[in-house]
């Protein structure tokens, strides 16, 4: 069993502290693992809340991509997956399994099955796109293109994935059926194949995007896209015959939007920041609160459960890559 050694950090209050992140006042943070070789990305969290997931992207610091877990009662971490193409998008579906994006022109998502009892050290293969163990699987009908962002529909019937291209579409798979379909602005979500979703996308006219880059589900079941290359947050309203699309958030200081995460507690929307350094931004309903700020690395994977606020920071010039837990201070958790 392969075991990274955790960081404990328990550090508060405005100023830039020992990691270089500036914190607005009233918030603390604490550091649950620290690596100088894993790019953190995308967070999701177990049903039983014993276990947050990671996804470990491809970069100039991390040569391998693929599933980290955390055992948050004593934040032993474990390397579960590596030898993905990339690992971008993470989130469990309807079913209990975890969903795991590559953004790769030819990216799949993995499917995972029973994650909580997942060996370590497994490994897959992108070429033949198989793996070393029976719970991990390709799923094809979700497509192959540029996987990043994925959530779910309210009622589980439908997952919804965004290609992260500078020009990628919006995709919606119907889970029973296995049935792919891209959005069309005016002619609602039109059928497509799974190998060929991104040719046949820009045959039929689809809406394209300026990199979506995380998609969130909002408790009325609208959802809420994250368009990076435009500093923009959508919002998609699939309840009705025609999928209806418009713009949730433009504001000047957000510049590329990454992240996103829907705060049940506090009724926030937490958002990550991917400019100039990182910044992690919380919507309260009326305007944006900073309560994270860091001038040399960017902040990723921000996810928000029972009133904490799970975070990645990636390594910067004088800071390693690592994995924190945000709190209030007036917060018992």
């Amino acid at each position: 069993m392969r075991i990274v050694a955790f960081i404990l950090l328990c550090l508060s209050g405005c100023q830039t502290n020992g990691a270089g992140i500036q914190l607005a006042p009233g918030w603390s943070y604490q550091s649950l693992s620290a690596w100088k070789e894993i790019t953190p990305n995308k967070l999701a969290i177990s049903a039983s809340k014993k276990w947050l997931y990671m996804c470990g992207q491809r970069s100039e610091f991390s040569s391998q991509a693929g599933l980290i877990a955390i055992r948050l009662k004593n934040s032993r971490t474990h390397v579960l997956l590596q030898g993905m193409r990339n690992c971008n998008g993470l989130n469990f579906g309807p079913d209990g399994s975890l969903w795991l994006a590559e953004d790769d022109p030819k990216g799949v998502i993995w499917r995972m099955a029973d994650p909580d009892i997942f060996p370590d050290d497994q490994r897959v293969d992108p070429l033949n796109l198989s793996s070393s163990h029976k719970a991990l699987a390709p799923f094809h009908a979700a497509g192959h293109f540029n996987q990043r962002a994925i959530a779910f529909s309210k009622d589980g019937r439908f997952a919804y994935l965004a290609d992260a291209s500078a020009k990628g579409s919006l995709y919606r798979l119907n889970i029973s059926s296995r049935s792919l379909a891209v959005f069309h602005k005016q002619r609602g979500w039109l059928a497509v194949g799974h190998d060929e979703a991104a040719e046949q996308a820009v045959k039929l006219g689809a809406e394209s995007f300026a990199a979506i880059q995380d998609i969130a589900l909002l408790p009325d079941g609208k959802l809420l896209l994250a368009e990076s290359g435009r500093g923009r947050i959508l919002q998609l309203d699939d309840h009705g015959s025609v999928p209806y699309l418009k713009i949730w958030m433009e504001n000047p200081l957000l510049t590329h939007p990454s992240d996103l995460s829907w705060d049940h507690e506090r009724h926030w929307l937490w958002i990550t920041d991917y400019g100039e350094g990182g910044v992690v931004w919380a919507w309260d309903g009326t305007k944006l609160h900073e309560i994270a700020r860091h001038g040399k690395s960017h902040f990723a994977g921000v996810l928000a459960v029972h009133g904490t606020v799970y975070l990645n920071i990636q390594r910067g010039t004088n800071n390693p890559s690592m994995t924190i837990r945000l709190q209030e201070k007036s917060t018992k958790n």
